[in-house]
């Protein structure tokens, strides 16, 4: 993507349009500029006075604000093994706003804090055994019993 023109060569664009001496074509030539770029930017000139337009916000307004995210904190610091769906459901139970869990997983990213995404699952009871697959370790290593 180019880059913006300058706001030095914007006023010289609309100060030699203002003098009417010549066309806006020849301006855009004198200055290496598009017509089109000539016209729009006296379009602006004359509806809101600004030589450069004005800059767009990238998206909606952040629905945790700063004070919410204290909290988040506080709560992950008392209890680190809390999901989103827990700190989702609780952020909304003491007065904050209802945000889905990928919200607030962006949320916990942009603070850097780690984040859960399961509940925790205690270790199986169940002892876990070796079993002996594919090649009959017996005959490669001497004094295991036979597999069978």
């Amino acid at each position: 993507m180019a880059a913006p023109y300058s706001l030095d060569l914007r006023r010289k664009v609309v100060q030699a349009c203002k003098r009417h001496r010549h066309s806006q074509r020849a301006i855009a030539e004198f200055f290496g500029v598009s017509l089109s770029f000539v016209e729009g930017l006296l379009r602006r000139v004359r509806r809101s006075g600004e030589l450069v337009p004005p800059r767009r916000c990238p998206g909606p307004q952040a629905r945790i604000d700063p004070m919410d995210c204290l909290r988040l904190e506080r709560w992950l610091q008392e209890q680190p093994d809390l999901t989103l769906a827990e700190l989702a459901e609780r952020l909304q139970s003491e007065g904050g706003p209802a945000v889905s869990t990928p919200t607030l997983c962006r949320t916990l990213q942009r603070l850097g804090l780690r984040r859960k995404k399961r509940p925790y699952t205690p270790p199986s009871g169940t002892q876990r055994r070796y079993i002996r697959h594919a090649v009959n370790i017996s005959k490669t290593l001497p004094g295991l019993p036979p597999h069978g």
